[in-house]
């Protein structure tokens, strides 16, 4: 396609100003071959603008960045923020359209990136260096949306030494926060691959940026609190495997079931404050194959805390499968009665959601996690909400019912829903979202894959060897 070449209509008229009948206008049109529209119609002035736009049409990628994404395109947050959007937005429009011209316009202008922030990152002392998490985040997903496996590497490492750089408080004011928690989601999923402890675990990056006003802390990011600490437990179980050491495993084990209480905790407030959220829907029309009731939420955010939630409980809970199989039924209830205890007003049931302690076995809660991702792969038009984990968590449930013929079916219909999902089961994703085959912790089948995106929160194609 060449923007050059993109006209107005061929029924429009040279040098008319006014509207006429449709019959008039149709008998003045000249013979095929007279017509030579003039060159000022030409729409390569318009470029900058489709390609932005059809860069924040991506829900993937506008909610993962809502709101700074939005605000670099409209450049709001400086020249280096805007200039590394609009590389992203060129790169993606050309390799979506394969249109080479704005592709190479956008790669030209990543390289101009790059060479910009080389000297800003060289001296941590310059101030504002904590506002080069936007640019850099944006290089991640270009580099990634490519499949530039060195790059993106980099650039995973280089959001860490940023981070190192900065001190949590320097993320307290929005925009900021809000690019902090995409960059945190991202070293966290990163974490879960290459089972690597994240020092984002530590307390004063758990709480510091949100210290001047703790209520603006989501449901989501609450939920990240807990999620932070499955890459060193992680690592930890690794370790158990190469070498048991007994004192090593109930650590693992008592920390595990701690956060499991932090996690019902957040279920049972959530639960209280949003006691009409969620309702059984029949899919009939709509749908050829879906195997039981789909569940509707009053809102996606909602939806999308409820996929996080699960995605955390399928984590811990795969754990302690592997630790200690026998009394995961007793932990699991322990919990849950433990921490519905801390509940202020009385408690009554509503909805089809499952509660704290009514399940333990992991394909129900990658059920729910299905269910809420096709809420929101159904939802996505307008949707500017911040949710960020979306593809991940999809990945996660397809580990646990991808084996089952009719949910694999269900969740291949979802992702096909929308043109910026589909493909991603095969890798065959225009956006560069694909599946990669990693370690999965599910009752020990250490052969399972999991689905993971390398470009939705950026790029999860880094190996364990390449973050040393």
């Amino acid at each position: 396609m060449n923007f050059a070449s993109l006209t107005r209509s061929d029924n429009a008229l040279p040098g008319r100003n006014t509207f006429e009948p449709a019959s008039l206008i149709a008998d003045a049109v000249p013979e095929p071959g007279l017509f030579s529209p003039p060159p000022e119609l030409s729409l390569v002035a318009f470029q900058d603008n489709m390609c932005e736009a059809f860069l924040v049409s991506n829900f993937v990628w506008r909610t993962y960045g809502s709101p700074w994404l939005q605000m670099a395109v409209k450049g709001n947050l400086g020249q280096l923020s805007f200039n590394a959007s609009h590389a992203l937005a060129l790169t993606n429009f050309g390799t979506a359209h394969h249109h080479d011209e704005s592709k190479l316009q956008g790669l030209a202008q990543y390289s101009k990136v790059l060479k910009a922030l080389a000297p800003r990152l060289s001296d941590s002392s310059k101030p504002g260096t904590e506002e080069l998490i936007i640019p850099v985040i944006m290089l991640l997903l270009l580099a990634s949306s490519q499949a530039d496996r060195e790059s993106s590497v980099l650039h995973v490492k280089g959001l860490t030494q940023l981070l190192y750089m900065c001190d949590p408080r320097a993320f307290q004011r929005e925009p900021l926060r809000h690019a902090f928690e995409s960059c945190r989601a991202t070293l966290v999923t990163t974490g879960l691959i290459s089972r690597r402890r994240c020092f984002l675990e530590q307390a004063q990056w758990r709480t510091a940026p949100w210290a001047l006003d703790p209520s603006a802390q989501s449901g989501q990011s609450r939920l990240v609190n807990i999620l932070v600490f499955m890459p060193g437990f992680l690592e930890d179980h690794s370790r158990l495997v190469q070498e048991y050491n007994f004192v090593l495993h109930q650590d693992l084990l008592q920390s595990l079931q701690f956060q499991l209480k932090q996690l019902f905790e957040w279920r049972w407030h959530w639960q209280m404050e949003n006691l009409c959220a969620a309702w059984a829907w029949e899919e009939e029309n709509d749908r050829e194959v879906f195997p039981g009731r789909a569940i509707r939420f009053a809102t996606t955010s909602q939806a999308a805390e409820i996929m996080i939630y699960n995605t955390v409980l399928i984590w811990i809970l795969g754990l302690l499968w592997k630790l200690d199989p026998s009394n995961i039924s007793s932990i699991v209830l322990d919990a849950a009665r433990h921490t519905q205890g801390t509940l202020s007003g009385r408690y009554t049931r509503h909805g089809p959601l499952h509660l704290p302690g009514e399940v333990v076995n992991l394909h129900d809660v990658a059920v729910e996690i299905y269910k809420a991702f096709d809420f929101q792969i159904r939802n996505t038009v307008n949707n500017s909400a911040s949710i960020l984990f979306f593809l991940m968590p999809i990945g996660l449930a397809w580990s646990v019912l991808g084996h089952e013929e009719e949910w694999a079916k269900a969740i291949n219909e979802s992702l096909s829903k929308s043109h910026v999902t589909s493909g991603y089961q095969t890798g065959q994703n225009v956006f560069g979202f694909g599946s990669y085959a990693i370690p999965n912790v599910i009752n020990g089948q250490e052969s399972a894959t999991l689905w993971l995106s390398h470009s939705e929160k950026s790029v999860y194609l880094v190996e364990t060897t390449e973050l040393d």
